[in-house]
């Protein structure tokens, strides 16, 4: 039965109520806020359907929507409503009560849904059907909850099960008799014999709007995982109704530096950080040990605590829900691509790929998203070339016909000009926005209500094909996890709604198991089916809320490429200097800094993205500056071949294997092989490179530290070497002649001056009277007496005696010892 259309009076009041609403935020303080995505400009920021109508600020109530049960209204069950009241006038209200009316038509467009619930004036177009009790007096300020109820069989819904489906209500608050607000709602009537079904799932996104929060603001990241986003995400996630969109970077926390235990007393306070005013900053490269110091110290490196336990909570957590892949760290892709980045492309496929091989989770498909309103051939050709295997697509820019009598199922396949294929998922774009206003601050029983109603219209479309909605909100909602757990108890209640999986829609791709008319009997799923480029549509909602095509496409606003290029310069250079470490942990913060740079958050901000670019490049450069050869002033080369020493120093926090290449600007040397050199960390070696002189003169010997697959490390560094191989053989030569000349001085010399120096020798008889006295016979030493006296006298310029004419011996031999034996009396 078609729905009956709202009369003129009731639209303008509430286009009027949304002009007062809107001037009203523009002026007004303590009003709810817009979620993060529509606040930071993402699309849909100024059309997004709005949260459940506040009244005007001049209205003497605020009405809050506390419940509204059951959730499926059949025969024998009673209507409860209750509704907080507010007086926000400057007088009491009297006589305070709350009224319920409403209308019997089933509503089979989805458009008066959005009409209807827009309205916040009085409503008196019908007659009230129950009263709640009054209250005798509502002070300026106060409130009060009142409550409403009323048996099914008296609200006049037929009971014929083809009727089940989508009634509007309405709940005016009344002070003495006088209509001050309504709040317009939805329940669905469940007759008996109604079976009308529909498949539905959510698939939530699961992932941190900045990837590198954990190391440039650790103190909020800390905060959102204990009682923030990333906390209600989280207990989100725990749900078996939910499916997984998932950032494998939440599975890939980043390894920090640990800050010393200031209770571990080593005893030596010469290094107490909290003599400089405080503890030490562990990231600061400035506290990362000196190599020349007697004890420098390696940094140790850790996941902390809580980003380890949301990680281990999601490996333990996946079950046998549908997991969908997004980038690495929410990765653009498409940007990455068009700027020729391709070392930062393969480093995020490549990121992904390891994050799910070692949580051993399997993704159905590794899926990329399009707004609607930037929709069309060429962003789905992009995503193809970006290496997408789905695309998540709003169903709006997939349909010809918005105003179709039959939703179809959320798939189909979007097939390009060249052959190639797509998977497309398409949420519905009014669901979807819908659940991401489960937030804390808005009116979730409201919300829940219209999702309620959506999906009862919806079911209730006359189609005899099967059919498969999927819900998807904003990677940028903040839900309240009691909101949305509430809302998606609520669904899982529903006897209109079956919980299916996100994997039977990608299932149905491959062979096209579906079929696109609506009254088809087969049993094949209603589906989008095959879409080509002149197909997909821009879409976005409109002022009312509902989504409708628009005429042209938004351009999309890519990231910058330079600083994307830039980006992938310095990815390539860690990759370099991770392959010379040991343990490239301390990388890690640095790696994720890089990655998150390829982030959708940084589109429209390509100040911030050059930045974040310039950081990581210097953050790079830094790393690598810890690895150097320290130069000497000059080397004398003097042999022929020599080991000149290089020195090479590293101040990182890991052991590293490097080899030195050196070489000469002229020929006059040979530089043979050097084998590879282990530096432990915070150390310094020396190096020995075997040098050959050829010829002499001066050469430059240039020395650069590689990797051991030949990578450049370091800057070149170079030194000056004096060759002079011939100086030394002449050197030795001279030498030795020199000493042989001094042996022949010295022996000539010996020879000349011997005679006049050698002491004489001792001759003479024996004693006679030693001989007689005790038998041994002694050396007569009267002679040579005579000899040193006369020799003494001679040196001191006494004449000497006149030798005796008769002895015929040299004045300077002794006499013979025969002779004094013959002389002796």
């Amino acid at each position: 039965m078609p729905s009956s259309r709202p009369s003129v009076h009731p639209v303008l009041g509430a286009l009027l109520t949304a002009l007062l609403m809107t001037a009203s935020v523009l002026v007004g303080a303590g009003l709810p806020t817009l979620p993060a995505a529509q606040a930071t400009g993402a699309p849909h920021a100024v059309d997004a359907p709005a949260l459940p109508p506040k009244p005007a600020t001049d209205a003497a109530v605020s009405m809050d929507l506390v419940s509204l049960t059951p959730t499926s209204l059949e025969e024998g069950s009673t209507l409860t409503a209750r509704v907080e009241v507010t007086n926000t006038s400057s007088e009491p209200l009297p006589a305070l009560s709350l009224e319920l009316r409403t209308l019997t038509s089933r509503v089979t467009d989805r458009s008066a849904l959005a009409s209807w619930q827009a309205d916040t004036t009085a409503d008196t177009s019908t007659p009230s059907l129950a009263t709640s009790p009054e209250v005798d007096e509502l002070a300026p300020g106060e409130s009060t909850t009142l409550t409403v109820t009323l048996a099914a069989e008296e609200l006049g819904y037929s009971d014929a099960p083809y009727y089940w489906g989508t009634r509007r209500i309405s709940l005016t608050a009344v002070a003495d008799e006088d209509p001050l607000a309504s709040i317009r709602s939805f329940v669905v009537w469940r007759p008996a014999g109604a079976e009308t079904t529909i498949t539905q799932s959510v698939l939530l996104p699961v992932a941190e709007e900045d990837a590198f929060a954990s190391v440039t603001d650790p103190e909020a990241h800390q905060q959102s995982l204990e009682s923030g986003r990333l906390a209600g995400t989280r207990e989100l996630a725990q749900r078996d109704d939910v499916d997984w969109w998932l950032d494998p970077a939440l599975l890939d926390p980043p390894q920090l530096p640990v800050d010393p235990d200031p209770s571990d007393d080593t005893g030596d306070d010469t290094n107490d950080p909290a003599d400089d005013g405080g503890a030490e900053d562990a990231t600061d490269p400035e506290h990362t040990g000196d190599p020349d110091s007697d004890s420098p110290v390696a940094r140790t490196f850790e996941v902390d605590a809580a980003s380890a336990d949301l990680a281990a909570s999601l490996r333990d957590g996946v079950g046998d829900r549908t997991v969908l892949a997004m980038p690495y760290a929410q990765s653009d892709l498409v940007s990455v691509e068009q700027a020729d980045a391709q070392a930062l492309h393969r480093a995020v496929d490549a990121r992904g790929a390891a994050v799910w091989e070692e949580t051993g989770i399997a993704p159905e498909a590794a899926a990329m998203g399009v707004e609607g309103t930037m929709a069309d051939g060429d962003s789905l050709q992009a995503l193809l070339d970006a290496g997408a295997d789905a695309a998540v697509v709003p169903s709006s820019s997939l349909r010809p016909d918005l105003d179709a009598a039959v939703t179809p199922s959320s798939v189909g396949v979007y097939e390009s000009d060249d052959g190639s294929e797509l998977p497309l998922l398409a949420p519905d774009p009014v669901l979807s926005d819908e659940f991401a206003h489960l937030t804390a601050g808005s009116d979730t029983e409201q919300t829940q209500q219209r999702l309620l109603a959506e999906t009862a219209t919806i079911a209730s479309e006359y189609t005899t094909a099967p059919r498969h909605l999927l819900i998807s909100p904003s990677s940028a909602a903040e839900l309240d996890p009691v909101a949305a757990g509430a809302a998606l108890d609520a669904l899982d209640e529903a006897p209109w709604i079956e919980q299916g999986s996100t994997s039977a829609l990608l299932d149905s791709v491959p062979e096209r198991s579906w079929t696109t008319d609506a009254q088809d009997d087969s049993g094949a799923p209603y589906a989008l089916g095959a879409v080509g480029p002149g197909e997909v549509l821009p879409s976005g909602p409109g002022s009312d809320g509902l989504w409708e095509h628009r005429s042209t496409v938004t351009e999309r606003e890519a990231l910058d490429p330079v600083s994307l290029r830039s980006l992938d310069s310095t990815w390539q250079q860690l990759g370099v200097l991770a392959t010379a470490m040991e343990d490239d942990a301390s990388l890690d913060a640095t790696r994720l800094q890089v990655l998150s740079g390829t982030s959708l958050r940084w589109s429209g901000d390509p100040e911030g993205l050059s930045a974040l670019a310039d950081d990581s490049r210097d953050a790079a450069q830094g790393l690598e500056d810890r690895i150097e050869v320290i130069p000497a002033s000059g080397y004398n080369l003097i042999s022929d071949s020599v080991g000149v020493p290089v020195t090479i120093s590293n101040d990182l926090d890991s052991p590293i294997t490097v080899c030195p290449e050196v070489t000469s600007d002229r020929p006059l040397v040979q530089i043979g092989d050097v084998e590879d050199v282990t530096v432990p960390a915070h150390s310094q070696v020396d190096a020995a490179v075997p040098v050959e002189a050829v010829a002499n003169g001066t050469v430059t010997l240039t020395t650069v530290l590689t990797t051991q697959d030949g990578q450049q490390l370091t800057e070149p560094v170079d030194v000056p070497l004096t060759v002079n191989p011939a100086w030394e053989n002449w050197t030795t030569l001279v030498i030795v002649i020199a000493m042989g000349l001094l042996v022949v001085v010295g022996v000539a010399r010996a020879r000349r001056t011997g005679a006049s120096t050698r002491a004489p020798a001792v001759h003479g008889p024996e004693d006679p009277e030693e001989l007689s006295r005790s038998g041994i016979s002694t050396v007569d030493t009267s002679t040579a007496a005579k000899a040193w006296s006369a020799r003494a006298g001679t040196g001191s310029g006494t004449p000497a005696p006149d030798p005796d004419p008769d002895d015929d011996r040299p004045a300077d031999d002794p006499p013979d010892t025969d002779d004094r034996e013959e002389q002796a009396p």
